[in-house]
């Protein structure tokens, strides 16, 4: 009776083994030893961060690493501002070889447009320019006036031809017509700007101008005194002037 043949592993399979292993090892020399090698000596850079930076310095991060710096184009941006890199390629931790070209996007800044000339106009169609010119509505104030019919644009802000942020919103100045009635002028001092403005124009009074003046005993924008003072006589539709706190 003939002996039973021993079991043993196909060939092929061990030097399927082999080479697997051999690969890894490869992969392994080549990452940890062979790569810091080339990197240290030049011969391939890891490509920097330089999306955000301003262009001069990111030619700057770029020289450092033997590597030229390339514009490819401009866009507009409103989170970057002008003369800043807003898209890098290739990206940052990238390795690419010495002398080689990094390519860049620049900010051209935000988008400008310009404020058409309303005056006259209803609120609807000065709503309808201003969105044609690439702009929105802001905030609405009513003031009397003999200038043109109620509710007739008399100004704006910022001023017609003024060059303003692509959707930015433009405040427009209303007329009202008939006699304004007579109020007494409340005492506003010590009260937070935001809140008192957004309710004398809610009444049809404007808030005509805002002077800071630096107080270390309030808390910023704080009012320290008005025009007209407590207790005069104002109109309906009437100017205000404040003077609030700052820090600064």
């Amino acid at each position: 009776m003939e002996g039973k043949k021993k079991k043993g592993y196909h060939p092929v399979i061990f030097y399927l083994f082999v080479f697997a292993a051999a690969f890894i090892v490869g992969i392994v020399i080549f990452n940890f030893i062979v790569l810091p090698l080339l990197v240290g000596r030049g011969d391939i850079a890891i490509v920097p961060q330089i999306k955000g930076m301003q262009f001069s310095h990111a030619e700057e991060a770029c020289r450092e690493k033997e590597l030229n710096l390339m514009v490819t184009g401009e866009r507009h941006s409103v989170e970057f501002p002008t003369g800043t890199v807003i898209e890098q390629d290739p990206g940052s931790g990238e390795s690419l070889k010495g002398n080689r070209t990094v390519k860049v996007v620049i900010s051209s800044g935000p988008k400008l447009e310009t404020v058409p000339e309303m005056y006259g106009e209803s609120i609807r169609q000065a709503e309808l320019m201003l969105d044609a010119s690439g702009l929105e509505k802001g905030r609405i104030v009513r003031i009397f006036s003999n200038e043109e019919g109620p509710n007739r644009v008399i100004s704006a802000s910022p001023s017609v031809g003024s060059r303003t942020p692509a959707g930015s919103g433009v405040d427009l100045l209303l007329s009202m017509t008939g006699e304004p009635r007579v109020y007494m002028m409340p005492d506003l001092r010590g009260k937070d700007l935001l809140f008192v403005r957004e309710r004398l124009e809610s009444c049809g009074f404007h808030v005509s101008r805002v002077v800071s003046r630096k107080d270390m005993d309030m808390f910023p924008n704080t009012i320290l005194s008005q025009n007209p003072d407590p207790g005069q006589a104002i109109k309906e539709g009437g100017t205000i002037e404040l003077v609030v706190s700052t820090v600064e």
